[in-house]
């Protein structure tokens, strides 16, 4: 599948787009195996980031299944929105915690309280979300993909250490879901851009100028509404790494062209890579 993906790319970057498009059809009607479940009931998930986005979305979708599901929120304290709701659902299977993951009192708490409330804990698995920016760079994305690389970095030698002890290490690499989580919104970018050009230097400020800068915040802004607006590629996948017996060590909800993309930049020589999708690249 992986050589009809590149010779796709490679044929649309030559223009052979109708034969193209028949290969990638090809690619993905090829028949797949339906994936079993195991059962969700009396199984526990611990969950960061359930304020809002895919951590809250999946906090009460697995609920649903039957998990019992530790959410941790950034806001429990001040009585957030996402952690109110999660709150209301008043069920035994919803246990809603304080956690700020980059704070080590609040995680080893959070720890604790799951330690003491599994009587009888067994092997389980470990799922972390990076991105498709986590295998591979894109223009004025450093910061992002950095640490994107980091975690997938991490998820993966993390992966082959714990073999041994019969856990699987699974990483969700989506693609651009921005629409459906709100993660983006106009003010978060205009008060994150204020502090940028204040906290950089003269010499920065002189060699960027206020123009250049101000037209990549406005970019930054044109992003809000971008990307795809269902969560349900990247739930179901997250849903599959938990409870399938054979889960994937990476997954990858994302549209066809991102994954044809993320394909060729990960397989293909760099210089050919760059030259494909990244302008002002020359072979």
């Amino acid at each position: 599948m992986l050589l009809l993906a590149l010779g796709a790319a490679l044929l649309l970057a030559g223009g052979g787009r109708c034969l193209a498009r028949r290969l990638l059809l090809l690619l993905f009607l090829l028949p797949r195996r339906a994936r079993r479940a195991l059962p969700a009931e009396g199984k526990a998930v611990l969950i960061t980031g359930c304020d809002k986005g895919f951590g809250h979305a999946l906090a009460k979708r697995l609920h649903a299944k039957g998990f019992t599901v530790f959410a941790g929120c950034l806001l429990v304290d001040e009585n957030g929105d996402g952690a109110r709701e999660l709150k209301n659902m008043k069920s035994d299977r919803m246990k809603v915690l304080q956690m700020d993951v980059c704070s080590d009192q609040e995680v080893a708490q959070a720890v604790d309280f799951v330690k003491k409330t599994l009587k009888e804990p067994e092997e389980g698995r470990v799922v972390n979300i990076t991105s498709m920016l986590g295998r591979m760079a894109s223009p004025s994305r450093s910061c992002y993909c950095i640490s994107k690389f980091g975690v997938a970095a991490f998820s993966d030698c993390l992966r082959q250490e714990m073999y041994r002890w019969g856990v699987r290490v699974i990483l969700i690499e989506p693609s651009n879901f921005v629409a459906a989580t709100g993660i983006l919104t106009a003010d978060s970018i205009d008060k994150q851009a204020d502090a940028l050009w204040r906290g950089a230097s003269d010499t920065v400020q002189e060699d960027y100028g206020r123009e250049y800068f101000t037209r990549h915040v406005a970019l930054m802004k044109s992003f809000i509404n971008s990307g795809l607006k269902d969560m349900s590629l990247v739930l179901n996948d997250i849903t599959d790494a938990l409870t399938s017996p054979s889960p994937n060590n990476r997954y990858n909800p994302m549209e066809t062209y991102w994954w044809v993309r993320l394909q060729v930049m990960t397989h293909l020589p760099t210089a050919i890579a760059d030259w494909l999708y990244i302008p002002g690249a020359a072979l």
